[in-house]
């Protein structure tokens, strides 16, 4: 069996260039995977969406901004925007644009389960 330290493997991660963020896969197969995203202060996730499987979403650690939205004639519809903080969950449905936002000085992390494609062929970035 495999054990993965979340903070230990966030700090020798690379910044996902697409997303902007530092992405992990701690545990799991294509199925359903459990990842770890490292958002540095004043650095938000690029908006993006998943046409197959829902995202569980745990904060981990820190404050943010998460915004979901749709599609509409090619602009995003910004339909929600929720403050989250350490503790919260949630989810993100099928095709949900969403983007999470740290506007704090500190790290945040969160903690989130998808099938493993969402870091691959299924994430699908939009402009805002």
């Amino acid at each position: 069996m495999e054990i993965k330290n979340i903070k230990s493997e966030l700090k020798n991660a690379p910044i996902d260039l697409k997303a902007n963020i530092k992405l992990i896969k701690l545990t799991g197969d294509k199925n359903i995977s459990v990842f770890a995203a490292e958002i540095l202060p004043k650095t938000k996730l690029n908006p993006h969406y998943h046409k197959n499987g829902i995202e569980t979403y745990q904060i981990y650690q820190g404050t943010g901004i998460m915004k979901v939205g749709e599609l509409n004639d090619n602009k995003v519809k910004w339909n929600e925007t929720f403050d989250v903080k350490t503790g919260d969950c949630f989810t993100i449905v099928e095709s949900q644009i969403h983007q999470i936002i740290n506007d704090s000085d500190e790290i945040l992390i969160a903690l989130f389960t998808c099938p493993e494609p969402h870091l691959g062929d299924d994430r699908f970035f939009i402009n805002s």
